[in-house]
């Protein structure tokens, strides 16, 4: 629809030590037509609708750089704004007013928000746990822990591509998505030119899913791929 969004944010990086600290902080505001409500029925895509969107993603870490394997331990909190009026315009209670919902501005948070890409820098609060070592200096092992929560629990459940996976029930009650572990393997070859990686992801079904899917159903997911660099 009809939109004027414009971003501005933050980028911090720290190194000292044995410790790393990365925080982004990232603000949206403008207009937006009602894609769905009153003004799309009238064929009138005029910007009525005030956005007001943030997110942040942080980690704090620290590497063991005199051990051999190089143990990196490090805690994440990411978190995007979602809308209480997300569903004004679908049946939802309420007038189109707003357009709080943050919007990634790329395809894809890929090794960012988890692996398994269930979900999106949107409307979602995500704390994790990663491990990371170095067996050898052709091999890398990876564990991540990540707990998957909506911010506004009467916003959708949007997956890694941005598009809603689940739209919420009309009066949901619940936030957790459910807890994602990953675990991925690298072995490099030819210095670095060529390497192999497997990664599986298995996603614990939280109450959210129950509540507005019916089951209780874990999900699981893997992929092995060879990269190759010029």
């Amino acid at each position: 629809s009809n939109q004027t969004r414009h971003t501005v944010g933050n980028r911090i990086e720290m190194l000292k030590g044995n410790f790393d600290a990365t925080n982004e902080i990232v603000y949206q505001f403008g207009s937006m037509g009602d894609q769905m409500g009153s003004s799309a029925a009238a064929g009138d895509y005029n910007r009525n609708l005030h956005i007001n969107a943030w997110a942040t993603r942080n980690w704090i870490g620290y590497t063991h750089y005199q051990s051999s394997w190089k143990p990196r331990f490090a805690l994440n909190m990411d978190y995007a704004s979602g809308d209480g009026r997300a569903q004004c315009g679908s049946g939802g209670v309420g007038t189109c007013k707003t357009a709080n919902t943050f919007e990634n501005l790329f395809p894809t948070n890929h090794i960012h928000m988890g692996y398994m890409d269930v979900q999106a820098w949107k409307n979602m609060m995500s704390p994790s746990v990663n491990f990371q070592a170095r067996p050898t200096k052709d091999d890398h092992i990876e564990i991540w822990g990540t707990s998957l929560n909506l911010a506004n629990k009467e916003d959708n459940w949007y997956r890694g591509s941005q598009a809603a996976y689940v739209y919420s029930k009309i009066g949901n009650t619940k936030k957790h998505i459910g807890d994602e572990l990953d675990v991925a393997y690298t072995h490099m070859f030819m210095d670095g030119k060529l390497a192999f990686q497997a990664a599986y992801g298995h996603l614990f079904a939280g109450g959210y899913i129950a509540e507005n899917l019916g089951t209780s159903r874990d999900q699981d997911w893997a992929y092995a791929q060879l990269w190759l660099n010029f």
